[in-house]
């Protein structure tokens, strides 16, 4: 890629940097995978790799790393900011480990009960195929307290005083048939598990001042410390979230550059965002307006849109001849996403399931039919993640290859697979080596609204694409692994072209944005197993050093 800096014509000096990173190790993740040993930068954009010296003046700062590694800023692709904000303040975190099991939960769900008292609800949020409290045990622990635990987003228990709150009894109805939605029950049909489905859960809510202190938070705990500095923000659902992230950046508070995608999963809701007039691209490097996002289906193992019945070692329960359902009929979809496309917008579908994806890729074909893109970058989000393997497979690659379909892909979810899932016969799970030998290029993200927060450091994505092991220490079709650049790619430069961002971001390249993320060790020669354990040094942002760690220890 050409440099966008300004050349330096003989006799005429240009004028020196702002910052120089000297003695480093620079990985630039540039089209030659080049290593480089300084970095100058200029009002927020790199000036020059290597060729440093003539950049330094008198009020250059000019950091000696002594050898540590800089990276690209990491990019992460999908991500849901505004959702874990509200699960950190308005949740008790009950994930198994760090607790035990279900006495341990019962056990911290009773502390919080102490402060909220009798007739409080207990909320609490644990992660993926976790063993959770059975109902007897929670009607005995809490017979006064309504109980709602989550698995996730799209999967929550709760107990007989929640079911009575809500007034889910026997009567109460199941989701229309082939919904996305499902119930599960008690023997005299009183509702135990709710999954995909809406239900009237009382709302805990922020003021705008508390909501826009709760995305400053996240975004530098969870992402600028973690070296994150641009995160695709995958569930903006309500203006009140665009206009904290506004009011953030104009008054210089937004840690992390966000772009911003608004969610719909229901047909019909999409009429007010097209008539404004915004489309994908709109804002500026801090804040932009990123891809409409549709949620056609669930989750695997339950309510992910598939063609053969779910096998039974998937999810926490299983149904006989479970199919799963989506959101909407392939007509809807179509004319929704045709609808965007003319409006300007990319687009992203949630499908996780076979049957989804292949509505997804019918959708987007009728769309560049409808409304030719050359470059649309539409994106299957979680494509891959279970890869089922049969006759359609192959076209469904093909179909993807030839629209330029993106698989969005979140590597970090291999570490929930049980023992158990990761026997299913005709599935390739996270398949990457798949994807990545056909030519794409999936962009890395890691998808938590609080189900696993601890993974929002992207070195814990690579490891598991990397190394495939789960938290039960099994290594799972390690034929399906990727090499480390090709993981730090998912999160530099592949992330960048997923969100239309190349030109200014993802690789260590004159006159890209100054984005980059400093590291104790180098990736490259990292043993792979302890990928995650590289702490970040420093989180550089347009130049300037928004974090280090020797700072925030002191």
């Amino acid at each position: 890629m050409a440099g966008l800096a300004a050349p330096v014509t003989a006799g005429v000096p240009h004028r020196e940097a702002d910052l120089v990173l000297t003695n480093a190790n620079v990985i630039t993740v540039d089209p030659q995978e080049r290593v480089a040993h300084s970095v100058a930068v200029r009002d927020g954009r790199i000036v020059a790799v290597d060729d440093t010296k003539d950049w330094i003046g008198p009020e250059t700062r000019v950091v000696d790393l002594q050898g540590r590694t800089v990276l690209p800023g990491f990019i992460d692709s999908h991500t849901h900011v505004d959702g874990m904000a509200d699960v950190e303040a308005h949740t008790v975190n009950i994930q198994v480990p760090p607790l035990a099991g279900p006495d341990a939960i019962i056990a911290r769900l009773k502390e919080l009960q102490k402060k909220l008292g009798p007739g409080a609800w207990l909320h609490g949020n644990g992660t993926y195929n976790q063993v959770m409290p059975t109902r007897e045990q929670l009607d005995a622990a809490f017979p006064d307290n309504p109980v709602r635990l989550d698995w996730s987003v799209h999967d929550n228990v709760i107990n007989h005083a929640a079911a009575v709150a809500l007034k889910l009894d026997s009567t109460y109805p199941d989701p229309p048939a082939g919904s996305t939605g499902r119930l599960e029950r008690t023997a005299d049909g009183e509702v135990k598990i709710i999954r995909d489905y809406h239900v009237p859960f009382p709302v805990e809510t922020f003021t705008h001042a508390e909501k826009k202190q709760a995305l400053e938070d996240i975004l530098q705990k969870f992402y600028l410390e973690r070296g994150v500095t641009t995160v695709s923000d995958m569930a903006i659902t309500g203006p009140d979230t665009f206009q904290a992230y506004q009011e953030l950046r104009d008054e210089g508070k937004l840690p992390a550059r966000v772009r911003m995608n608004p969610l719909f999963n229901k047909p019909g809701q999409t009429g007010g965002m097209l008539s404004t007039g915004w489309h994908t691209g709109l804002g500026n490097d801090m804040l932009s307006i990123g891809a409409i996002k549709f949620v056609l289906d669930g989750v695997w193992g339950t309510t992910a849109a598939v063609y053969k019945p779910f096998w039974n070692g998937s999810g926490t329960t299983w149904i006989a001849n479970n199919r799963g359902g989506t959101s909407f009929t392939q007509d809807q979809l179509t004319s929704e996403v045709v609808a965007a496309h003319k409006a300007g917008w990319q687009v992203q579908i949630h499908a996780n399931g076979d049957r989804a994806q292949d509505m997804a890729l019918t959708a987007f074909e009728a769309a560049q039919a409808a409304a030719p893109r050359p470059d649309a970058r539409d994106r299957i989000e979680h494509f891959g993640h279970f890869l089922v393997q049969d006759e359609r497979t192959g076209q469904r690659l093909a179909r993807m290859k030839a629209d330029g379909v993106i698989p969005s892909m979140q590597p970090a979810f291999l570490w929930r697979l049980t023992n158990v899932n990761v026997k299913e016969p005709g599935v390739k799970f996270f398949a990457l080596r798949t994807l990545i030998d056909a030519g794409m290029h999936p962009p890395g993200g890691v998808d938590t609204i609080g189900t696993q927060n601890f993974a929002t450091y992207p070195l814990f994505s690579i490891q598991r694409a990397v190394v495939r092991d789960t938290k039960y220490g099994t290594i799972t079709q390690p034929e399906e692994a990727i090499t480390v650049m090709e993981g730090i790619k998912m999160f530099t430069i592949w992330g960048a072209e997923a969100n239309f961002m190349e030109k200014t971001r993802g690789s260590i390249e004159t006159g890209k944005l100054a984005d980059f993320v400093v590291l104790d060790a180098d990736p490259l020669k990292t043993p792979k197993t302890r990928l995650s354990e590289i702490k970040v040094d420093m989180t550089i942002l347009g130049g300037r050093i928004a974090y280090d760690r020797k700072e925030a220890v002191q």
